[in-house]
């Protein structure tokens, strides 16, 4: 895992340098800005600056969060549980599923991103209400909101179909079921929110909530 979890740190750094000479997505934010303010919360000035912000914290975040699923499932023991979701989101980076871009461009890496964070957030949930508490010290629920206006309804509910078929093979491995009863016992970690996760700057841009 550990020499994937570099592979997957490598293709982030060459598609952020890729971006800072092309400005390819900053110039589609730039563009499609107006909509953006409709959905989301953004500064009054240096919107698209911020939203690059978010963008590169949310791709750059996933090594550090399946390092980190990793070493909690093996503290508390369910890491047999947990090991085959990992591989998942790991090759979500390393080989997409068919259909998704894997041009090393940032706004691909968004896309496979979004699937990594969607799937953590899947099994978070189902342990919450299986456990009525999370296995995972990670709660991106705003962050994946975030992500999806971004990504454009067409393109996340794609993504989230492919997300949902994932989980519900993964989750009906009840065999384990038992020993993860026995470890959420053990006591609790705790959860990681959205702001502990990104930096001051990049919190400028929240979900724009229905009044």
């Amino acid at each position: 895992m550990i020499t994937s979890l570099a592979r997957i740190r490598n293709i982030i750094s060459s598609a952020l340098d890729e971006e800072a000479r092309s400005g390819e997505l900053r110039a589609h934010y730039q563009a499609n800005l107006p909509a953006l303010r409709n959905q989301l919360l953004l500064p009054d000035s240096g919107a698209v600056a911020a939203l690059m912000a978010f963008v590169t914290s949310y791709i750059r975040s996933v090594p550090a969060g399946l390092r980190l699923v990793a070493a909690v499932s093996k503290r508390q023991g369910f890491y047999e549980y947990a090991q085959p979701f990992l591989q998942v989101a790991l090759d979500y980076f390393l080989q997409p599923p068919i259909g998704i871009a894997n041009n090393g461009a940032v706004e691909a890496l968004l896309d496979e991103a979004f699937l990594t964070h969607r799937l953590l957030e899947e099994v978070n949930d189902h342990h919450l209400q299986q456990l009525s508490r999370p296995l995972l010290p990670l709660d991106m629920t705003e962050a994946n909101t975030i992500a999806h206006h971004l990504l454009g309804d067409a393109t996340a509910v794609r993504l989230e179909s492919i997300v949902q078929d994932t989980a519900s093979q993964l989750l009906s491995k009840e065999h384990v079921w038992e020993s993860v009863r026995q470890s959420a016992q053990t006591g609790a970690t705790a959860t990681l929110s959205t702001d502990r996760l990104y930096r001051r700057q990049e919190r400028e841009v929240r979900l724009r909530l229905a009044s």
